[in-house]
Order: structure tokens, then sequence, then C-alpha cells
């Protein structure tokens, strides 16, 4: 048996003891982050008004309100309060297709950003804009207005939520499933009109 193969059992030896250790000392009371989501749930956003085609100066409303008390979704039999997170939020994508290049370009500079409860904040990447809940006595509330400034052809998208977990209480990072109850899931006035699809994925 050669040196390598000796030192690569010995780091395997050490390396394995090593996980289960963080893995059973990971609890909801600990006072270590967790690295995935501890809790996951589902909530509902609506945009308004819905119609396919919007004027400049024109005002698109993105509302969603949700209890501090959830099921889990992973463990339905769990219902969670998650009062007092340490900040709870997600993005919206904004997109325009290139018809040259049968491509989807970054478009949140045509629209300027208004916020109304909860607040929206810029991010890395030009796609997207980041949106923050604020937290009332019984929910959690974001509600922002998107103002059309130029004419073209966009989809609008909404990302999936996270928390990094109750204050004071580790592992309890969550994830929220975003729901869009529209007929429409994301506004895409005439999608089909330069034969390009924009979908949610390509608005991220």
């Amino acid at each position: 048996m050669n040196t390598t193969t000796k030192f690569f059992k010995r780091a395997v030896l050490f390396t394995i003891p090593l996980f289960l250790l963080l893995s059973f000392q990971c609890n909801k009371n600990d006072t270590r982050p967790c690295i995935f989501n501890s809790y996951s749930f589902a909530v509902t956003s609506e945009w308004s008004p819905q119609k396919e085609t919007y004027n400049v100066g024109d005002t698109i409303f993105l509302s969603s309100t949700f209890p501090k008390t959830l099921p889990d979704l992973v463990n339905p039999s769990l219902t969670i309060d998650y009062s007092n997170s340490t900040g709870i939020g997600g993005a919206i994508g904004i997109a325009a297709p290139d018809s040259l290049q049968r491509t989807n370009k970054p478009a949140k500079d045509s629209f300027q950003f208004v916020s109304i409860i909860g607040s929206f904040s810029e991010r890395t990447g030009n796609k997207n804009i980041s949106i923050n809940f604020i937290e009332s006595s019984s929910s959690y509330q974001f509600k922002g207005g998107i103002i059309c400034k130029k004419k073209g052809l966009f989809g609008i998208s909404v990302d999936n939520l996270r928390s990094r977990g109750i204050r004071g209480k580790n592992c309890t990072n969550a994830g929220f499933n975003m729901n869009v109850t529209n007929s429409n899931k994301y506004i895409l006035p005439y999608q089909n009109a330069l034969g390009i699809i924009l979908d949610a994925e390509s608005l991220k």
C-alpha cells in the first residue's frame, strides 16, 4: 500500500465522523447555522391590474401577505410560528426579448420601482431587483409598484422567498415557495410576437 492510498484512507476515516458530528449537532436550538433550509412553506402573491398591454406611465402592483404561522411542507403535521424573522425576501426578474439574437436581455432599467409596504433593493445582476417583506403583528407583507418607463415587450416574474432564520434561533432558516395567483403566472404581454419564449427561469 503506497503513501497516497494510506493518506486517502485516513482522510476518509477522519472526514466521515466529522460529517456525522455536524449533522447530529445541527438542530433547532443549536448555536450554529444550518446549511440547508430547516423549513419549507407555501405563500402567494398577485399582480394587478392583470392585462396584456400597459402604457408608458402605467403602474403594475405586486402584493403578497401571508400569516406568521404556517404549515411546514416537509412535515405537514407541523405548524410553525415563524415570528421575529431576521428578514424575508425574494426577487422580481425582468427581461426583454432580443429579436436579432433570439435571446432575453436585462430590462429592469425600463421600469421605476416604488415601495409601498416593505421595500425594493438593488442586487447583483441586471435582471433582478430584490423585494423585502415587513413583519406586522400577525403577518408578513409586501406591496410595490412597478412603473413602465419605456415601450417594449417585457416578461416579469416573481422568485421564491428565503429567510436566514428566526432571531435567536439557529437552524430555523426557511424557503417560501411563491405561487402567483393570477391566471397568468407571470406578466408576459405578447410572448409569441417575436418568436421568443420568455419563461420564469430565464428571468432570474
